[in-house]
């Protein structure tokens, strides 16, 4: 769990530089006290809502994937391959 909130805590934080912004300046835009990212950085799982206000601060949206990307399925050219050994 903590990789995947890394990984989205990351993709929020670069969007924000992105935007000339600091980590206080996303933290008061998207309404959230001072201390939310180094909680969350400590964090071993988060609320879904505060994830949402970070992200929408950022014009990101929070959604889910497949687990095997199709990009990845492409690349080793398996993405008609039947279960079944066919």
């Amino acid at each position: 769990m903590q990789e995947k909130l890394d990984q989205i805590l990351s993709q929020i934080l670069a969007a924000a530089r992105e935007r000339g912004w600091d980590q206080k300046t996303l933290l008061r835009r998207a309404g959230l006290g001072p201390t939310t990212l180094s909680k969350l950085k400590r964090a071993r799982d988060a609320r879904l809502s505060t994830l949402e206000r970070l992200a929408n601060a950022v014009d990101l949206t929070l959604s889910l994937g497949p687990r095997e990307p199709l990009l990845e399925h492409l690349q080793a050219r398996d993405l008609f391959v039947s279960g079944d050994g066919d």
